[in-house]
C-alpha cells in the first residue's frame, strides 16, 4: 500500500509499506478522507516540533471498515467511521475520569502514535476510536467532527452565561467551528476577528459579526455593535503570542480568556492586569469522547454550511506539493481534503 512518509522539515514522500493487520480490538480502515490540519502544516515545516521523521501524519480522518480484529463486535466491514484520534492508556486517573485527551501516555493518530496516521491507503485504530455514522452524512464532511469537537470542548470549558456577548480571535477552521457551535447553542452576538476577508465572510455566514483587525481596532468595532469595548468571554484560536495578547485585551473584568490555539511556545501577559481584573485563563486541548459524539451530530445538522469550508481536494501523491504551497502561503485554504 502507499503511505505519505514524513522525512523531516519540508520533506514528505510517497512510499510503499505492507498493509497493517488489525490486532485484537482494532479495526483496519480504508482511508476515505483526511483533512490537512494547521498543526500538520506546522509539523511539516518543523515549526512546532510535534512531528517526527519516519511517521505518517493525518488525524482528521474518515475511514471505511475493511476488517476487524479479534474481539471486535460493535463494528463491521463496510461501515464509515469518523476517527477519534486519541487513545489513552485506560488506567490512569485521567482516563478513568473520561479525560483520555490529557492522559500523559496518550497516543494520537498521525501525531505520536508510532508510524501510522491516516495519510495512507490503509491504517488501523482501536475499536474505541471508530465512531460510525450513517449514510445521511457525506463521508468528506465526517472529518469535520474533529475540529467541531475541539470547539465543543472549548465552549464546554468556558461555559459562557446564556446570552453572553463573546469574541473569537482567528477565523480559521477552529475559529469557524467555534462560531458554528456557539450559534447552535443560541449565542447570537459573537464577534469574529481576522485579517482575511474571505474567512470573515464565512464567519458571517455562521452568524458571527466579522471584524477585520487590519481596518479597525477591534474594541472600536465591538463598541459600535455592543456599546462596550470588552467582553465576558474571548476565545483565542490562532496560537500566536500577539493574538493571545489581543484576546486578553478584549477580555472584561472578571472575564474568561479561553486559549485554543497551540503554536507559540510562550506568551506574556501583564500580571497585575490578570490579577486585579480577576481574569480567568483556561487552556483547552483536544476533546473527550462525549465532545466527539456531539460533534458528529453537529456535522449531520450543518452539512450545507460545512461544504463552504472545503477549499479543495487532492490525491495522496499530490499532497506534498499542496502541503508546501500551504506552508509557503502560495495557496490559502480553510480545509483541504486528501482522497487517498
Amino acid at each position: 500500500m502507499r503511505i505519505l512518509e514524513y522525512n523531516g522539515p519540508w520533506d514528505m514522500t510517497l512510499a510503499e509499506a505492507a498493509r497493517p493487520e488489525p490486532a485484537p480490538h482494532e479495526v483496519l480502515l480504508k482511508s476515505e478522507a483526511v483533512g490537512i490540519c494547521g498543526s500538520d502544516i506546522h509539523g511539516f515545516t518543523g515549526e512546532s516540533g510535534r512531528r517526527k521523521p519516519g511517521m505518517v501524519m493525518g488525524h482528521e480522518a474518515v475511514g471505511r471498515v475493511v476488517s476487524v480484529g479479534q474481539g471486535v463486535t460493535s463494528l463491521k466491514p463496510g461501515q464509515f467511521v469518523a476517527v477519534f484520534p486519541t487513545l489513552g492508556c485506560g488506567s490512569c486517573e485521567y482516563c478513568k475520569k473520561g479525560w483520555e485527551h490529557i492522559c500523559p501516555d496518550k497516543r494520537i493518530l498521525g501525531v505520536n502514535a508510532g508510524k501510522w496516521g491516516a495519510m495512507a491507503d490503509f491504517y488501523t485504530c482501536h475499536e474505541r476510536q471508530a465512531f460510525p455514522f450513517g449514510a445521511e452524512i457525506i463521508p468528506d464532511l465526517g472529518l469535520f467532527a474533529e475540529p467541531l469537537a475541539v470547539a465543543t470542548h472549548a465552549v464546554n470549558l468556558m461555559q459562557p452565561a446564556p446570552g453572553a456577548i463573546l469574541a473569537i480571535v482567528g477565523a480559521g477552521t477552529i475559529g469557524l467551528s467555534l462560531a458554528m457551535v456557539l450559534r447552535d447553542r443560541g449565542f447570537d452576538k459573537v464577534f469574529a476577528l481576522d485579517k482575511l476577508d474571505e474567512k470573515l465572510a464565512l464567519a458571517a455566514r455562521f452568524g458571527a459579526i466579522p471584524i477585520n483587525v487590519d481596518r479597525e481596532p477591534p474594541a472600536d468595532a465591538i463598541e459600535r455593535h455592543a456599546a462596550r469595548r470588552r467582553l465576558p468571554g474571548v476565545f483565542e484560536a490562532v496560537g500566536a503570542a500577539a493574538t493571545v495578547r489581543a484576546a486578553y485585551d478584549l477580555c472584561d473584568f472578571g472575564g474568561t480568556l479561553l486559549l485554543v490555539g497551540n503554536l507559540a511556545k510562550e506568551f506574556t501577559l501583564p500580571l497585575q492586569g490578570v490579577t486585579s481584573n480577576e481574569t480567568t485563563i483556561k487552556g483547552s486541548y483536544g476533546f473527550n469522547r462525549d465532545d466527539f459524539a456531539s460533534a458528529i451530530k453537529l456535522v449531520g445538522k450543518n452539512q450545507d454550511a460545512l461544504q463552504l469550508l472545503v477549499s479543495g481536494t487532492c490525491a495522496l501523491e499530490e499532497t506534498p506539493n499542496v502541503m508546501t504551497q500551504l506552508a509557503k502561503g502560495e495557496r490559502t485554504a480553510i480545509k483541504f481534503i486528501i482522497h487517498p
